[in-house]
């Protein structure tokens, strides 16, 4: 009976040794698609994190451009920028002294 088993290994040790080395390759490569798999899963984490962002910023746009229509609005940046005033209405302007006078 040991002469059967060595024979047969004697026999096909080229198939073996093919065999054997399909399965180590099959092994390698599906370590290598298991790498750029959880490298592209990071990448889609991070992706996912900006769009989330951007919505977010987005939102905060769509809300500074609407509080910017209403009259509130408008007469703050007319007053403000534009130094427009309300009839009858007078401004004063106080100029600061700077410190390096002051001393």
């Amino acid at each position: 009976m040991k002469k059967k088993k060595g024979k047969f290994f004697k026999r096909n040790r080229l198939t073996l040794f093919l065999i054997i080395l399909a399965f180590g390759y099959y092994g390698f490569i599906m370590m290598k698609a298991d790498q750029k798999l959880e490298e592209y899963q990071g990448v889609q984490q991070e992706l996912r994190a900006e769009i989330g962002d951007l919505e977010h910023e987005i939102d905060k746009l769509v809300d500074e451009y609407a509080y910017s229509q209403t009259p509130e609005a408008v007469e703050k940046i007319a007053r403000e920028k534009l130094k427009m005033v309300k009839p009858n209405e007078i401004i004063y302007l106080i100029k600061e002294l700077e410190e390096s006078e002051g001393n």
